[in-house]
């Protein structure tokens, strides 16, 4: 390695490695240059003694960092391990030098700095993939996603395609070695056209490498990316070989084996299926009618044929306006719950269905006013229970301000519709403070409700209840069951995993709980248990449903649980639009799948969304 600049202290190539000065205080930075700054890969190790180090990359060079002026700064993105050993944290600074702040850190375990580590780092477009690897086992210690521009913290700098190593100096022994820095290969195009109305189908042998496969004409169009050391599919945009991150899914893939895939051409979509041929996996839109060539960055053989579209009804997300959705099928009926804040107070706004998807007005099932003993409140919750329709919501005293304040309540009817009235004899599950409240009957009657408390933290517990002549009351005392500690449920509002609900399925119970906070880019994840009270175990390739360029804020889901239909099903909400990041919210309903897991353990669920594309309408079982 010759091609770098020293931008501040003293670095210099000594024993195959970049490394600071022996004497040198502080730290050291170095500046090299990146060929292609839209997709790139960078690797390498630390070799970590006292304090930490990290790299800056798609920032501009900076040369004093004493100077005012703002060209003599390196901002940019930042991907390091913490000076007291902290796992690792990626972040930014600002246009001027200054530390603007973490998207995600590592509050587990601690590394011991004397042990080699590896960073590898992937920048396609606007997305961002950081790992932290154990140097001699290859052992994933710490892993970072993000996209570009999704933070307050995040300046959107400027991108001079330079990378910046960073070392807190240790008497000259620490340093980086081992510096990889590529682009991904090259597509190869070929005379075979996709069009409208076409299936393509081919076998695509997995590798650590990530390999593409391109349709475009005139070097514009889509792509499609899989490999097995990120395990992750991507859908991108392609504009003259460059690539601008559309959507993702994470799943298991293995290294050598193969995977059938097909790409259908619907006219207005890009339909990729890989592996589980059932529902596509990604799709992008195509955003003005046309055929595409074909390419791949690796030897593949496809054939195209014509596709068997769907021809019956269909619906598209949103389905309504709202926000916390919750369904209650009741008497061939659906009834749907959400959260209103258009007027004075808060209210729960209802509305009823015959299909899932066309629904009508229902008016005001429950709302509040200056006499009520609550103030603003949030998630409504419905279940029914021996002649009782009960409504959990979460919500502060009234007078009262701040999480401490906040119980979760419950209101009652002998109709789904309403109208709802608080207990006014105790009219709150728990004396501790907390939010949630979203119900589970088992097979044998039993009810159960989550909730989330606080502590460094959001945190799903889960309880039973007795409910009884219209009244709730507890049976026993909530146990924990989810805390945040996964890259995906930690982002720049705090550590957040709640609102878990619960699905039986072959004997397993199966909790899809939100991840992140719902003014980011949260999702949904799911964790699995063989007792309802857990130790519940997180799906490995989380999150399950999760906000992609077209739909943003993905979160706050319930499952739909109605013995006609012929599928299950779940509600969600997501942001008017992306980026938002407030209280204007839509509905969305889109299909839940299991499919059977490789290591024969539980069955994995999987969510064919979030779709925004016309997709089958419900399918109910004939009477």
């Amino acid at each position: 390695m010759t091609d770098f600049t020293v931008v501040y202290g003293e670095m210099e190539v000594r024993d195959g490695a970049l490394r600071t000065v022996k004497g040198q205080g502080g730290h050291s930075s170095a500046l090299l240059n990146v060929p292609n700054k839209a997709s790139f890969v960078l690797e390498t190790d630390l070799i970590g003694r006292q304090g930490g180090g990290g790299v800056f990359f798609a920032g501009t060079p900076g040369q004093a960092k004493d100077s005012t002026a703002e060209e003599d700064f390196t901002n940019g993105y930042y991907a390091f391990v913490g000076q007291d050993g902290t796992v690792g944290a990626l972040g930014c600074t600002s246009r001027i030098g200054r530390w603007n702040g973490n998207f995600t850190s590592s509050r587990t375990g601690r590394l011991d700095l004397a042990a080699d580590l590896r960073f590898a780092i992937r920048v396609t477009g606007d997305y961002i993939i950081y790992r932290l690897l154990d140097r001699e086992s290859g052992k994933e210690l710490y892993r970072a996603e993000y996209k570009k521009g999704d933070s307050r913290f995040d300046p959107s700098p400027f991108e001079s395609g330079m990378i910046a190593f960073r070392l807190n100096n240790d008497g000259g022994k620490g340093g980086f070695t081992g510096i990889r820095l590529y682009a991904p290969k090259k597509a190869e195009m070929s005379d075979v056209r996709l069009s409208a109305g076409e299936k393509l189908t081919a076998v695509l042998r997995a590798s650590d490498a990530e390999e593409l496969l391109v349709f475009a004409d005139k070097g514009q169009g889509y792509a499609f990316s899989y490999d097995a050391e990120t395990e992750r599919l991507l859908a991108y945009r392609y504009l003259n070989g460059a690539l601008y991150f559309l959507a993702q899914h994470a799943m298991k893939i293995t290294a050598g084996r193969e995977y059938p895939f097909s790409a259908v051409h619907r006219g207005d979509v890009l339909a990729f299926y890989f592996g589980d041929q059932t529902y596509p996996v990604l799709e992008a839109r195509i955003e003005k009618p046309q055929s595409f060539f074909v390419g791949s960055t690796a030897p593949v053989e496809v054939e195209v044929s014509p596709a068997a579209l769907w021809q019956g009804p269909t619906y598209q997300n949103p389905v309504t306006y709202g926000a916390d959705p919750e369904i209650l099928y009741h008497d061939g009926v659906f009834y749907l719950y959400t959260l209103d804040r258009t007027g004075p107070y808060c209210r729960v706004r209802v509305r009823t269905s015959k299909d899932l998807y066309t629904w009508e007005e229902g008016g005001f099932c429950f709302g509040i006013d200056e006499n009520s003993p609550i103030h603003y409140f949030m998630s409504p919750n419905v279940f029914h229970k021996d002649g009782w329709f009960y409504l959990l919501i979460a919500s502060q005293f009234a007078g009262g301000y701040g999480p401490t304040e906040f119980r979760v309540f419950y209101a009652r009817s002998r109709r789904p519709d309403g109208p709802f009235e608080i207990d006014p004899e105790k009219p709150y599950i728990n004396t501790v403070p907390e939010i949630g409240g979203a119900p589970f009957v088992d097979d044998d009657g039993r009810v159960y409700i989550t909730t989330v408390r606080f502590g460094g933290g959001n945190h799903v517990y889960i309880q039973e209840l007795n409910a009884e002549n219209g009244v709730l009351s507890t049976k026993r005392e909530a146990v924990h069951c989810i805390s945040p500690t996964e890259h995906y449920e930690i982002d720049e509002y705090g550590h957040i995993s709640e609102g878990g609900v619960i699905i039986k399925h072959n004997g397993w119970y199966y909790m899809m709980f939100a991840s992140g906070h719902f003014r980011g880019h949260y999702g949904e994840a799911y964790a699995v248990s063989r007792d309802v009270y857990g130790p519940y175990t997180r799906y490995g390739y989380n999150e399950v449903l999760s906000s992609n360029l077209y739909v943003d804020g993905v979160g706050d889901c319930m499952f739909v649980v109605c013995p006609e239909l012929k599928e299950t099903f779940v509600t969600y909400h997501c942001h008017a639009a992306r980026g938002n990041k407030g209280y204007d919210r839509n509905i969305c309903i889109d299909r839940v799948y299991f499919v059977p897991s490789e290591d024969g353990g539980p069955d994995v669920l999987r969510v064919y969304g979030p779709t925004t594309t016309p997709v089958p309408a419900p399918e109910f079982f004939k009477k």
